[in-house]
């Protein structure tokens, strides 16, 4: 779940969400100013603003760990043991289902956080590897990633 709270905290902070934000105030300060030249304020005007905000937030909050619960429950793929373990070129993912190597220069970006390392190959899509499954190898492999241009979060 704290890989899906980096993922989703990433999302919050990407244009998209960005620009429903500043919607949202503009918005609300607009109700706010046409309040004012009434000569009063509208409850809902001001909870608007007041509310809105920490809502979009709050959501993020209770719903991300349910989600992630979810996909955790519908995926058997995801239950399974995986390996992960890199060289010169690439990192190497094998479970019992299958095995991808994916060169370095193919993330488009990573994060190191709390544990964990979010390798990123697009947007939405990373891949999650526990910073301790690679022991004193962790940061030969994000030297490796930095290296190769991917850029770190």
């Amino acid at each position: 779940m704290a890989a899906a709270r980096h993922a989703a905290r990433k999302r919050m902070r990407q244009l998209p969400t960005m620009l429903l934000v500043v919607v949202i105030v503009a918005v609300s300060l607009a109700l706010l100013a046409l309040d004012v030249m009434d000569g009063y304020l509208n409850i809902a005007s001001t909870a608007a603003l007041v509310l809105a905000l920490p809502a979009v937030w709050i959501a993020v909050i209770v719903i991300v760990p349910v989600q992630a619960r979810r996909q955790y429950r519908q995926s058997a793929q995801l239950r399974d043991d995986q390996t992960v373990s890199f060289d010169d070129e690439a990192i190497t993912f094998a479970s019992r289902r299958g095995t991808v190597r994916l060169p370095f220069s193919e993330y488009r970006e990573y994060l190191d956080r709390g544990g964990l390392i979010l390798l990123y190959q697009t947007e939405m899509f990373y891949n999650l590897v526990p910073r301790h499954a690679l022991g004193d190898a962790g940061d030969e492999m994000l030297a490796r990633l930095q290296a190769a241009g991917v850029r770190r979060l």
